[in-house]
């Protein structure tokens, strides 16, 4: 699979022209080396700052998040809780079988929103922001949400989209992942998850990537590449798929979503639209009809 450019010591004029605007990722290496959080971010350090804070985090079967092959919806989606020092230890320090199975995110608590000018900031983890700051490439007016992120070695997140419509920075702070993406034009390869499946995760392949049975699904995908370690920022289009392995001892990351200056018309756009629009009519997925289902695949086949 073809590698995603990186770069080093790009200017905002180049970033806009060359990846920002036409929705192209890039590896800014070196581009969060000087955070504090690149020196400082240890489980020791976390534990020392905020160890007493009580947090939820995602709970799965299996080192997969979700786990999608699991039973149940509240099994796939299923969340435990401790204080940020006993996560640490059990994703560092646990059995090795079972670190990978808890995973710390935004999903769980947000650091920092931006709406209309107007912060909003989770007041106990804060101190988080004092170690990083807002990429330079990234539009202040435009920032849209600030996410953390903590785990163990052997995580990997499921194929995905975010439903945000927003362009991601992921700074790699501590540890090493490897991300795969796919452009939002290779939807009709994704074998998403539809309304009536069952899996109320549309924004989620079927494919498990790690099947050998399922890889060949994904064998004439166009998709890129790329390895992250402390210090490199990550830009992730909006509207691209991606799944990470996460590949350290102990894994921290910051991401940074911004919206774009100007709409998107891709694939996945317009069928995040048409999701967006039958939920605001009051589709649940315990009510779709077979009609419903089936104008969602004419919409996919259309784009």
């Amino acid at each position: 699979m073809p590698e995603i450019e990186r770069v080093r010591g790009i200017q905002l004029a180049e970033f806009k022209s060359r990846f920002e605007l036409p929705d192209v990722p890039v590896v800014i290496e070196g581009g969060c080396a000087h955070y504090r959080a690149v020196n400082t971010w240890t489980p020791a350090y976390l534990k020392q700052k905020l160890g007493h804070e009580e947090i939820q985090y995602k709970l799965s079967t299996s080192h997969q998040h979700p786990n999608f092959h699991a039973k149940t919806v509240p099994e796939m989606f299923a969340r435990g809780s401790s204080t940020l020092a006993q996560f640490l230890d059990d994703v560092t320090t646990g059995e090795p079988s079972e670190r990978s199975r808890r995973y710390f995110t935004g999903d769980e608590r947000f650091l920092l929103r931006r709406r209309d000018g107007q912060d909003t900031r989770d007041e106990a983890l804060a101190p988080l922001l004092d170690d990083v700051e807002v990429p330079a490439f990234l539009p202040a007016e435009r920032l849209y949400t600030v996410w953390g992120w903590l785990s163990g070695r052997g995580v990997r997140t499921w194929l995905h989209y975010e439903t945000n419509g927003c362009h991601n920075f992921n700074a790699q702070l501590a540890g090493e992942k490897t991300c795969v993406l796919y452009p939002p034009d290779q939807l009709a390869k994704m074998r998403m998850f539809k309304p009536g499946s069952g899996n109320p995760a549309y924004n989620c392949s079927e494919i498990d990537v790690e099947a050998p049975g399922e890889q060949a699904a994904l064998a004439d995908a166009q998709g890129l590449t790329a390895t992250l370690v402390a210090g490199d920022l990550l830009f992730i289009p909006a509207w691209w798929f991606h799944t990470f392995f996460h590949l350290g001892e102990f894994n921290a990351n910051i991401n940074f979503w911004w919206k774009p200056e100007r709409p998107s018309l891709s694939q996945v756009a317009v069928r995040q639209g048409f999701l967006d629009a039958m939920m605001a009519a009051g589709f649940s997925e315990k009510s779709v009809s077979p009609t419903e289902a089936a104008l969602l695949g004419r919409v996919e086949q259309a784009i």
